[in-house]
Parts: structure tokens; sequence; C-alpha cells
């Protein structure tokens, strides 16, 4: 996509939330607003969290394996 076509859709998008915030009164603007920013918040916790999650997985291990500890001892000769 090029520059002029992503302008325009962001442009497009302004656009369309102006219109929104038009429907209410000044007040319940004021309201969308807050629950924007959370929502945007929460978005940014989710992608986090998938981060977080996938941060451990390794897609050649299986993940029912359970993970094998090592079985050697350590042995002091006297």
């Amino acid at each position: 996509m090029n520059r002029e076509i992503r302008s325009r859709i962001k442009t497009a998008g302004e656009y369309q939330k102006k219109a929104i915030y038009a429907l209410f009164p000044e007040n319940v603007g004021r309201h969308l607003e807050a629950i924007e920013r959370e929502l945007k918040m929460m978005a940014v916790e989710i992608a986090a969290d998938v981060v977080r999650e996938c941060a451990g997985c390794d897609p050649d291990r299986q993940e029912h394996e359970p993970k094998k500890e090592s079985e050697v001892k350590r042995v002091d000769i006297v």
C-alpha cells in the first residue's frame, strides 16, 4: 500500500471519529474519549500478555512433552 492511500485512510478515519462525536452532546464526547483511551490500554495489555505467553514457546518442542532434568550426578572421588 503506498503512502498516499495510507494517508487517505488515516484522514477518513479521523473524519469518521469526528462524525461520531458530532452525533452526541459535548459532555458525552468526553466520555467517548475516556472509553477510547481505556480500550487502547486494554488492547496493549492483551498484546503484552500474548507476547509474554509466546516468549516461552518453542515451536520445535512438543507442548505435551515434559522437560527432562539432567540425570548426571556429581561424584567426589576421595
